[in-house]
């Protein structure tokens, strides 16, 4: 037993207490052991605790103090009995739930004080959680009695099979779909369909809080709370299900979390059913809108238990792990303080290896997964309007850094830490020490990392010279050429005639001619000229024949990758067939922003590294960089830009997309793609990563944050 004996005692020994009439009892089992619920039917608050704790509670009242009490389970149980510390970390609970009573008149003021500061307590976090503010409006639980038959009928096995058969159809119909489907996305966040977004979720979320609540009433269960919550400022409904923690079998507990993960999967089949036999219009578009919300939601949030949803609550009843969450929080704190600071006396909240494996893991990933969360969430708002974003990122800094930093100042300064102080205040300054010298003194490695393009000094974009029909291609894609291969030839039998009736009417015009010099002179000259007209046709006529044939004007890398696909089919004069580069002379010319090429110009240029998209495991080491000393706005490939899925913020009026946003340097790399045997082709994208002198990570972090804010925001 331990805590037997404690030295605040005296507090709470002569206190006469007892539960609240509204508290109402029952018992639960989780993982083979016997617990209490207790449950406000006023407050519909719940609280768990063991069996030898109730055996406590229930013996209070206003006949017997706590001494009294405590002394009488020591008589009637002395081995399962409380101590005193445990008794007094009781009272405390509940006391800061609301479900204790005095009988003196002061005391009743001071339960009036507690419930009022609890209630304060609760409205300062709906305020620091500006992002999930729920307003109640009505109490549905009436309503929901008279549809206690449509509750047994949804929630049964013939149900069941038929919601698993109508989800895998609805699945299957767009995975048949997928190219479509992701055509018809890009134009899901566009403004003409964000009403049309907005309302679809609303209908969606209140079927989906229905569906909660018709669980609960088919396992007999309570629902008294039906309102808005505030979601990113969003109105979307929801009702109060905490009505089923009083369910003693936890699948029937499970089965209320997972009800809206499943109405939302079955709303997402049938919007995937009508979408996909539906045309253009308002109903295709709407379902749509409910196909992807539906499954989205459910995979992401409401199916993710590392956020305090639908399948949290889920992952809580099948792990019989209430209160995974904050318990999860608890063991953290409590390896923390025991490991850490060195606290004597402290016990795990896990009852046995198995809870404290999973306490400590669901820990870490929830807290990893909820810093990428609102990391996303402050871009997004950013986005979107930036005062929010700045609204948001204080509420982060007061919920995640001031507040949990006054109670560790609160902690330090309390009685727990009596007897290690030293060692804990000593272990806090290290924790904040230590990573600030990290952050602000020690140098670490430092780089730029510029995108460019791949450039040959010798290139050629090499067009059909006349039109005609690809019979072959010589060259295959990739090939290494030589000046007068034959790369494709080409066949127009309408040419063929022209050159026939060319070299007939030049012989015609010989013969006139020759005809012309016995019999009429004087016609000779005009002849001649005609000759010499139908012979310029021919010649002319017979160049074009020999564009027929494709060749390289010059010695290199043949890119034509899509070629082979026009085999047959007709091609245009001036039409492009593929590229031919110079291996030879090929260039990496980089994009550098004007505070990048600052540092460049303040150190040597050393050490660079280039590497190329798709190939970035194979690594370029460029032997020769040249940083052209003047700006330019005009970039070498349209690739390097937003318009084509580039990183340089272009001008929104380009058509080319290559007028970049802000004035930038260029550096050239000149490399080998032979000696790294990385195939390197003309247009082709990459990154060029420059060494610098090492730096702080702070400083390193500052110069980062400059260059989001200025590219993102503009500022």
């Amino acid at each position: 037993m331990s805590g037997t004996f404690s030295e605040s005692w005296h507090r709470v020994a002569h206190a006469r207490l007892a539960l609240l009439p509204t508290v109402a009892v029952h018992k639960q089992r989780f993982r083979g052991q016997d617990w209490y619920v207790l449950r406000d039917t006023y407050t519909q608050r719940f609280f768990r605790v063991t069996p030898q704790a109730y055996a406590f509670l229930a013996r209070l009242g206003p006949q017997r103090t706590v001494e009294e009490v405590w002394q009488s389970c020591l008589r009637d149980m002395p081995a399962q009995a409380p101590g005193q510390e445990e008794v007094m970390q009781l009272l405390g609970q509940m006391h800061q739930s609301n479900l204790l009573y005095h009988d003196t008149p002061s005391d009743s003021l001071t339960i009036f004080t507690r419930y009022r500061e609890h209630k304060q307590r609760e409205a300062l976090g709906k305020v620091l959680g500006f992002l999930s503010i729920r307003i109640p409006l009505w109490d549905p639980n009436r309503w929901l009695d008279g549809q206690r038959g449509l509750s047994h009928a949804l929630v049964s096995w013939p149900m069941a099979l038929v919601l698993t058969l109508l989800v895998l159809w609805g699945g299957a119909t767009a995975l048949a779909q997928s190219d479509r489907l992701w055509s018809q996305t890009e134009g899901l966040f566009v403004f003409g369909n964000l009403v049309l977004l907005y309302a679809c979720m609303a209908v969606m979320k209140g079927l989906h809080e229905l569906a909660h609540a018709h669980v609960v009433k088919r396992f007999g269960g309570e629902v008294h709370t039906f309102g808005i919550m505030l979601l990113m400022l969003l109105p979307l409904p929801y009702v109060d299900a905490t009505g089923s923690w009083s369910f003693r079998d936890r699948r029937a507990r499970a089965l209320v979390g997972a009800a809206g993960i499943i109405a939302e999967l079955v709303l997402a089949a049938l919007g995937a059913l009508v979408w996909a036999h539906t045309g253009p219009g308002l109903v295709n578009s709407l379902a749509f809108n409910v196909m992807v919300i539906g499954s989205v939601s459910s995979l992401l949030f409401n199916g993710n238990p590392l956020l305090r949803f639908d399948a949290y609550y889920v992952l809580s009843d099948l792990l019989d792990i209430p209160n995974l969450y904050q318990r999860a929080g608890q063991q953290w704190r409590y390896l923390a303080d025991r490991y850490l600071l060195g606290t004597p006396r402290l016990e795990s909240p896990a009852i046995d290896a198995r809870e404290r494996w999973w306490l400590t893991s669901y820990g870490l990933l929830s807290f990893v997964y909820r810093v990428v969360v609102f990391a996303t969430i402050l871009l997004v708002l950013a986005d979107i309007a930036l005062p929010l974003a700045v609204a948001f990122l204080g509420t982060l800094f007061v919920v995640a850094v001031a507040m949990p930093g006054s109670k560790l100042w609160r902690h330090l300064r309390g009685p727990a830490t009596l007897r290690n102080r030293r060692r804990a205040v000593g272990v806090v300054a290290a924790l904040f020490i230590v990573p600030a010298g990290f952050l602000a003194a020690w140098p670490w490695p430092d780089a730029i990392r510029a995108p460019g393009v791949v450039e040959s000094t010798e290139y050629t974009l090499v067009n059909a010279g006349v039109a005609g029909r690809l019979e072959r291609i010589e060259a295959p894609h990739g090939s290494r050429v030589v000046p007068g291969q034959v790369l494709a030839r080409l066949s127009n039998p309408e040419l063929g005639w022209e050159v026939d009736a060319a070299r007939a009417a030049l012989a015609e015009a010989e013969l006139l001619r020759n005809q012309a010099l016995d019999k009429a002179p004087a016609d000779v000259a005009a002849l001649q000229q005609r000759i010499a007209a139908a012979r310029e046709r021919l010649d002319d006529l017979l160049a074009r024949q020999a564009e027929l044939t494709v060749r390289a004007r010059h010695a290199g890398t043949w890119a034509a990758r899509d070629l082979h696909e026009r085999l047959g089919n007709w091609v245009s004069r001036g039409q492009a067939l593929g590229e031919l580069s110079n291996p030879a002379g090929l260039r990496f010319s980089a994009v550098v922003s004007q505070e990048q090429a600052q540092a460049l110009f303040e150190h040597p240029l050393a050490g660079a590294e280039l590497r190329l998209a798709g190939q970035a495991g194979q690594v370029l080491v460029p032997r020769e960089l040249v940083l052209v000393p003047y700006q330019r706005d005009r970039l070498a490939s349209p690739a390097l830009g937003w318009q084509a899925g580039g990183t340089v913020p272009v001008r929104p009026d380009d058509p080319e997309g290559l007028r970049a946003m802000e004035s930038f340097y260029e550096l050239q790399a000149v490399f080998d793609a032979d000696a790294a045997r990385v195939t390197a082709l003309h247009g082709m994208t990459g990154w060029l990563r420059v060494p610098l002198p090492p730096r702080s990570l702070l400083e390193q972090g500052e110069r980062a944050l400059r260059q989001l804010l200025q590219k993102r925001y503009a500022l």
